[in-house]
């Protein structure tokens, strides 16, 4: 490790995360001190972290872990966690946030579970040295983000190859929910609704629905909204189309509709939005989360 001690967190760069294939959230290392936790509550990707020495202990759903040197558990999206060092011998960790597109069915062929979300023992010293690659790969620059998130795939890719659980696991490559979004994503300039993405899969509204947010952590409505309103963010910065004629091209028939969408989800109306990209100050940057 680089640092032991206290904590020390970095936070990537995020382009349309929510069409990456699989991105990096967060990374980190803390050294705990006693009884430190978090929680209880909930994240909106998935996080492993490693222990590298001490103690401690990882609540998630009905099941509560005792964890130490050696063991690696996995949040994962939107289910409540509490996690918490011992008193005595307070944990430290390594620890990589991460999501995307890819995100899901990568876990879903590994050994962690969302019943046994621990992975104890085997293969300790790769994996560790794995999630320090990550962390020691960050970087602002486009090159480092590349290395970081090739990083986070070999890890992936560890995790898959040395799975024992692969019998009967294989991803369906029907699965709705990547139909949708696939489909989303390549016809998002056209009219398009929850219900013919249903009928597309050929399964009912609330199971598209349950399978969409359980892959993405996102409704597919919101989901077509923020990829509409990223394309149109990538029209409003490398060209001078018209605010009409953006919202044409991204599948808005009211302008209007298009101007008050996109400053829900962007905070800024898109002319504001275009002005900041014109005047060389339009970097969006978002505020670090807390430790983990």
């Amino acid at each position: 490790m680089k640092e032991t001690s206290s904590s020390i967190y970095k936070h990537s760069m995020k382009l349309e995360r929510r069409t990456a294939s699989l991105y990096v959230q967060n990374t980190g290392c803390q050294q705990c001190p006693p009884g430190y936790g978090w929680g209880p509550g909930v994240r909106d990707h998935f996080l492993l972290h490693h222990i590298v020495s001490g103690k401690g202990v990882y609540e998630c759903r009905d099941g509560r872990y005792e964890l130490s040197a050696g063991d690696t558990f996995l949040v994962y999206p939107n289910t409540a966690i509490h996690y918490r060092a011992d008193s005595e011998e307070p944990w430290e960790y390594v620890w990589v946030g991460f999501g995307g597109l890819d995100a899901g069915e990568l876990m879903d062929r590994t050994d962690f579970t969302p019943e046994e979300p621990v992975y104890r023992g085997r293969d300790s010293e790769t994996l560790r040295t794995m999630l320090e690659a990550v962390y020691a790969g960050y970087g602002a620059q486009t090159w480092e983000q590349l290395a970081m998130t090739a990083r986070l795939y070999d890890l992936l890719a560890f995790l898959v190859r040395t799975a024992h659980r692969q019998e009967g696991r294989e991803a369906d490559a029907s699965d709705c929910a990547v139909l949708a979004a696939e489909y989303i994503i390549g016809h998002y300039e056209e009219p398009i609704t929850v219900e013919g993405l249903a009928a597309l899969a050929s399964v009912s509204h609330s199971s598209l629905y349950r399978r969409f947010v359980r892959r993405f952590q996102v409704s597919p409505k919101r989901f077509l909204l923020e990829y509409r309103i990223q394309r149109a963010c990538a029209l409003l910065t490398d060209t001078a189309c018209s605010i009409q004629e953006i919202s044409t091209s991204v599948g808005f028939e009211d302008p209007f509709y298009f101007s008050r969408a996109f400053k829900d989800v962007k905070g800024v109306s898109p002319r504001q939005y275009a002005a900041r990209q014109r005047s060389g100050k339009g970097q969006e940057t978002e505020e670090p989360e807390k430790q983990e």
